[in-house]
């Protein structure tokens, strides 16, 4: 012990002096004063906040990375392939005004002309997430400033789903809400009421917001509130069905399926099933995906309305028939902490995170059968520089081996082809190394866009 007094000692003198120093700084105005001075005083200010402002410190320091532009601004790695990229056309724009427009630039080949609608955070004025419409050339169209009435989280949420009249769905701040595409807010989803499942105290971070994946079918926007899955009607936002997953645990075990049971609870009596693990940061479901009429003949055990689920900790995705509570497929283990499990024409795709490969992180788009255990790659996202963890959402064109995805670790959303050759790369650049972060994208026909636009003024 003796001999550390002389560190104790010497730690206790320059806290003394640093000490002195700060009081003589601000007794006698000396260096550093006039530098920190500003910035005290702003500290100051926001904690005694306005007396108009009844927010509680804790909220106006969350609100206020809410809307701090350079909130969720990454820094990006290169795109590890040589291309030209252009700055944006933004002169036939129409949308709520963003800044750092002129910042943000774009590569395409042109070879197609479509419409990309993506979806993430940019610099809104009142608002740090919502969606921009491009073009191929590198129009940008239209924009949404996506600001709920009250929010659940800062984050901006995963999901985008549009409906067939174009009517925009986003979870952004945890919040369930509807957009026109000509810009008017529709509709947002109330709050769910705790399940008579729902006995054990969860924790209201994840549990009471929406968030994830969504996606829509027949008029419904499908996604999760907490440990349910919801459907919600298009037009209204009216809650229509709930499946709790402590449901799908006891549908699992009537049919002598533990896939569940990862995660041990301790006996139960008869009739009753471990609530406390369906906590979703256990399962933590984050890909609802819903079988189309259009897709349904393509598989001879699956039908349409059939709802394919990823439950990322437990590595496993499942497909499940509602109305006769029984579980038809599952495959657990070929995937590590995926994201977007996805109905595709035969066969199922996944967004394969990979994040414990022995080479370190791969995240990669694989493919399962089936009929059979089959899981092959169908493309390694390392050919475009991605190395994400957590997150990631995709969509894949079965006629044309057209790839899109959003790198939110890099603000790059990237369209391209089997091959790895980009048709289509934008990055949301907000200055020199710094892009603000993407989330969603997907792909609109020309077709669509000119029919939707036709709607609005």
């Amino acid at each position: 012990m003796k001999r550390y007094l002389p560190v104790f000692g010497i730690i206790w003198l320059v806290a003394l002096v640093c000490f002195i120093w700060g009081a003589a700084m601000v007794y006698y105005d000396i260096f550093p004063s006039r530098l920190l001075k500003p910035s005290f005083r702003q500290i100051i200010a926001f904690w005694k906040g306005h007396p108009a402002d009844k927010r509680s410190v804790a909220q106006r320091f969350k609100d206020g990375l809410m809307f701090d532009p350079l909130a969720f601004a990454v820094s990006p790695s290169p795109f590890p392939m040589q291309l030209q990229f252009r700055s944006v056309d933004t002169s036939s724009y129409r949308g709520p005004s963003i800044e750092s427009l002129d910042q943000v630039r774009y590569y395409s080949d042109a070879s197609r002309k479509e419409y990309f609608l993506i979806y993430g955070s940019f610099t809104f004025e009142d608002t740090h997430w919502g969606a921009i419409l491009i073009s191929t050339e590198g129009r940008i169209v239209r924009g949404w400033s996506i600001k709920p009435r009250q929010y659940r989280k800062i984050y901006g949420g995963i999901g985008l789903a549009l409906s067939k009249t174009g009517d925009l769905a986003t979870n952004t701040y945890g919040v369930l809400t509807s957009y026109s595409w000509c810009g008017e807010k529709k509709w947002e989803a109330d709050p769910i009421k705790p399940s008579a499942l729902d006995l054990s105290k969860l924790p209201s971070s994840f549990y009471r917001n929406y968030h994830h994946e969504i996606t829509y079918n027949e008029g419904k926007f499908y996604t999760f509130y907490g440990p349910e899955i919801v459907s919600v009607d298009g037009n209204t936002g009216e809650i229509m069905e709930r499946i709790h997953l402590a449901e799908l645990i006891r549908w699992a075990r009537d049919q002598d399926l533990a896939i569940f049971d990862a995660f041990k609870a301790p006996p139960v009596s008869a009739g009753e099933y471990p609530l406390h693990i369906t906590r979703a940061e256990l399962f933590h479901p984050n890909k609802v995906d819903v079988l189309s009429r259009d897709l349904a003949d393509s598989f001879d055990d699956f039908e349409a309305g059939d709802l394919l689920i990823s439950l990322r900790r437990l590595n496993l995705v499942f497909v499940f028939r509602p109305k006769t509570s029984k579980i038809l497929w599952y495959r657990y283990g070929l995937t590590s902490s995926q994201h977007d499990a996805t109905f595709q024409r035969g066969y199922i795709a996944v967004f394969d995170n990979n994040p414990f490969a022995n080479s370190g992180p791969n995240p990669r788009i694989v493919t399962l059968g089936v009929k059979d255990h089959s899981r092959s790659v169908l493309f390694d996202l390392k050919t475009w520089g991605v190395t994400m963890r957590a997150k990631g959402n995709f969509e894949f064109d079965d006629d044309n081996n057209l790839l899109v995805f959003a790198d939110e670790d890099n603000g790059r959303v990237v369209v391209g082809h089997l091959s790895g050759k980009p048709m289509f790369i934008f990055e949301n650049r907000v200055g020199p190394g710094k892009n603000l972060g993407l989330i969603n994208i997907t792909r609109l026909s020309p077709r669509k866009v000119e029919d939707w636009n036709s709607q609005c003024n």
